[in-house]
């Protein structure tokens, strides 16, 4: 089972490779996302993080 740390070495060494092949000026595709769309995707995964502490801790419970 492949670690994060293995896939992320491989996502270095295709970007290195990419660069040395002439793609200089190529933009990668995650640079494409709007704005509010990545601050949403943020807002959301804070929340979550929030709502998970604080069920942990037992806050909020009926």
């Amino acid at each position: 089972m492949p670690t994060l740390a293995a896939a992320s070495s491989r996502v270095t060494a295709r970007r290195a490779a990419a660069t040395a092949q002439g793609a200089e000026g190529a933009v990668p595709a995650e640079r494409h996302f709007p704005l509010p769309v990545v601050l949403a995707h943020g807002l959301f995964a804070v929340v979550t993080l929030v709502l998970v502490l604080l069920t942990a801790l037992g806050i909020g419970g009926s």
